[in-house]
């Protein structure tokens, strides 16, 4: 097999950190004769309840088979996911992202899905940008729950009493960060709320910005692809943004840091007026709060040249340790495929990739999958290319930046010494992946 790469996938989950919430069939007791499946998926309270509320309706749908839930906060999925991995005790069918995927591929925690499809699996309708986003050299190992980009959130009201206007102060779909430090500083002058989180360590941004900037964050080679000027000039530009006083005091910023939790978004506690995060959060965010949300894309330079991607938000996928591969894959169909399930679902894991499901959920979604959809018909033509999956090594590139930028955030050491920093640690961790 050909090397394996990755492509960045790092969310700002919103899932809540903790213990492990299981939740076993609600339905007859199961008997040694029953087929076992369990799943397993990274959550937040709404995620975890459409899904939890799934495997109800599917139990009740198959009889003969009883699929049993766990879940857990960003985080921690990938800490008991590893145990497991270790212990030979994975569950059947697990949560993966775009990036992560392919580590779990090359270690042969996941297994290919091809023998499935065309009899328990249905992709006959799943988009081929979906299904091509899970292959692999050449094989399928990764069956697509939705799509999703980049996105900010702002709170309509602190806008609105700024006199903000979207599309005509600033255009959602293509605005500067110029723009933002003004917006940003006019909030905070009418409201006394900072107009935006500030994301100095925000490796998102970064990677949009990156590409913003005409340059590939992995070069072929898997070297780093960011340049020392590159970096200064992003951490620049934000520092622009808070001495504006658009943003939270730069300590205060600077223990979010890494944070993946929605609940302490500053949007959501109320620290800011606009957060950033992943679109298929948009619900689960819109859920904490009271406040109508709007959306726009990340913010560009002048150039605007497309940085945000479409990519799948989540993968579910069939792991070695399955021990009913054909069950646990006739779920998987069904999490895609059935539309009462996928009704329960919604958009809150993204825009479907199932053209009868987009089409079933369209006329019963919420205000805020409303929104979502919205965004999406927004963002087409202004998306850069989905690139090939990063090298190995990339997690741990990304969580060096969040932890140096810190020294950023916090006045520590200029933004020359910090970028030197970084690019050498970044060069340092994929040379040794």
């Amino acid at each position: 097999m050909s090397r394996l790469n990755r492509r960045t996938f790092m969310t700002k989950a919103g899932a809540a950190a903790g213990s492990v919430a299981v939740l076993s069939a609600l339905g007859p007791q199961a008997f040694g004769q029953d087929k076992q499946v369990r799943h397993f998926w990274w959550g937040n309270p709404e995620r975890d309840r459409r899904t939890f509320a799934v495997i109800d309706l599917y139990n009740s749908k198959n009889p003969g088979t009883v699929v049993s839930g766990e879940t857990l906060g960003f985080d921690d999925y990938f800490t008991k996911l590893t145990t497991q991995i270790a212990g030979g005790n994975m569950p059947d069918v697990i949560q993966q992202g775009y990036g992560v995927l392919f580590e779990y591929i090359a270690n042969g925690a996941v297994v290919p899905l091809d023998d499935y499809v065309g009899n328990s699996l249905d992709i006959s309708k799943i988009d081929q940008s979906a299904i091509d986003a899970g292959t692999v050299d050449g094989k399928f190992y990764a069956l697509s729950i939705g799509a999703n980009s980049h996105m900010a959130i702002y709170n309509s009201r602190l806008f609105e009493a700024a006199g903000i206007v979207p599309g005509e102060d600033f255009d959602p779909y293509g605005y500067t960060y110029d723009d933002l430090a003004r917006i940003g500083a006019q909030v905070k002058e009418a409201t006394g709320v900072p107009g935006t989180d500030d994301n100095t360590a925000d490796y998102q941004n970064f990677s949009d910005f990156i590409a913003q900037k005409g340059v590939k964050m992995f070069n072929p080679d898997g070297t780093y692809g960011a340049t020392q000027e590159i970096v200064e000039e992003y951490w620049s530009i934000w520092q622009t943004i808070r001495d504006a006083g658009a943003t939270p005091p730069g300590p205060e910023s600077a223990g979010l840091a890494g944070v993946a939790d929605l609940s302490q978004l500053g949007v959501v506690t109320g620290k800011s007026a606009m957060s950033y995060l992943w679109s298929n959060q948009l619900v689960g965010a819109q859920g904490l709060m009271e406040d109508t949300l709007g959306v726009a894309m990340y913010p560009n330079t002048p150039a605007m040249v497309p940085g945000s991607i479409v990519q799948p938000s989540q993968f579910i996928c069939l792991t070695r340790d399955s021990v009913d591969p054909e069950a646990a894959t006739a779920y998987m169909s069904a999490f895609v495929n059935d539309l009462d399930i996928t009704a329960i679902l919604g958009l809150e894991r993204g825009i479907p990739s199932q053209v009868d499901v987009r089409e079933a959920l369209q006329p019963n979604l919420s205000p805020a999958e409303a929104l979502s959809v919205e965004f999406f018909a927004g963002i087409q033509g202004k998306t850069a290319p989905l690139d090939p999956p990063p090298p190995s090594g990339s997690n741990e590139v990304e969580q060096t930046f969040e932890r140096v930028a810190v020294s950023v955030l916090l006045g520590e050491k200029s933004i020359p010494e910090v970028a030197t920093d970084f690019l050498a640690q970044a060069k340092a961790i994929l040379a040794r992946a």
